[in-house]
């Protein structure tokens, strides 16, 4: 956060949607995900007066992932349209570093076992 007196930039994350029993667009498992709008916001005495770099992102609980959803798609959600978000939709960078088979977390490369839920690689 940036302050200055009783003005600053802020950024902010909403979660737009939460979908129950879908299949993932990203590893097909029957799952959930949350859709999120993150922006930045300009606000004088903490009351929002503008926002831009307005972004959409998918969080999946099923392989744990964050991905940039195409903005158009984004939009048609926040305006409450029913849509079924597949592949093309989603744009994702490659985990760096392994992932934990039991729990899915993003670990080093150098790692033998998960400093989270305890199993071997």
């Amino acid at each position: 956060m940036f302050f200055i007196g009783i003005f600053g930039v802020q950024d902010k994350e909403e979660t737009i949607r939460t979908e129950q029993a879908v299949t993932c667009p990203l590893c097909g498992a029957y799952d959930r995900y949350e859709v999120l709008r993150v922006y930045n916001y300009f606000h004088i005495f903490f009351i929002p007066v503008w926002k831009w770099n307005k972004r959409y992102f998918l969080r999946t609980r099923c392989c744990r992932r964050i991905c940039a959803l195409r903005e158009e798609v984004g939009q048609r959600i926040e305006q409450g349209q029913a849509v079924t978000i597949t592949s093309a939709d989603v744009k994702c960078s490659e985990p760096v570093g392994n992932s934990c088979p039991s729990c899915g977390a993003q670990l080093h490369s150098s790692f033998s076992y998960c400093p989270y839920c305890g199993s071997r690689l």
